[in-house]
């Protein structure tokens, strides 16, 4: 039996990975945020503004690790990459 946030070893013992996250602070304004996470995985991304707003961008994978969020408009706040 395999549990979310595990993975088996080439040794078929499961070994518990966790659940890995980043938040990025973005604090200056921009309508595009190049975020370099390290996660090695493509991520579910959540983005919110400085008044805790959710923002709709449109996210480009880069690489497992990097990922570029474009907007409509400036501004700052933090994207939750899981």
């Amino acid at each position: 039996m395999r549990l979310l946030g595990q993975s088996t070893t080439t040794s078929d013992v499961n070994v518990y990975t966790g659940d890995a996250n980043y938040v990025h602070d973005q604090g200056n304004a921009s309508d595009t945020w190049v975020v370099t996470h390290n996660l090695n995985k493509f991520c579910s991304v959540s983005v919110v503004d400085t008044a805790n707003t959710v923002v709709i961008g449109e996210i480009e994978y880069n690489s497992v690790n990097q990922a570029t969020i474009k907007f409509r408009s400036s501004f700052a706040g933090k994207a939750y990459f899981n």
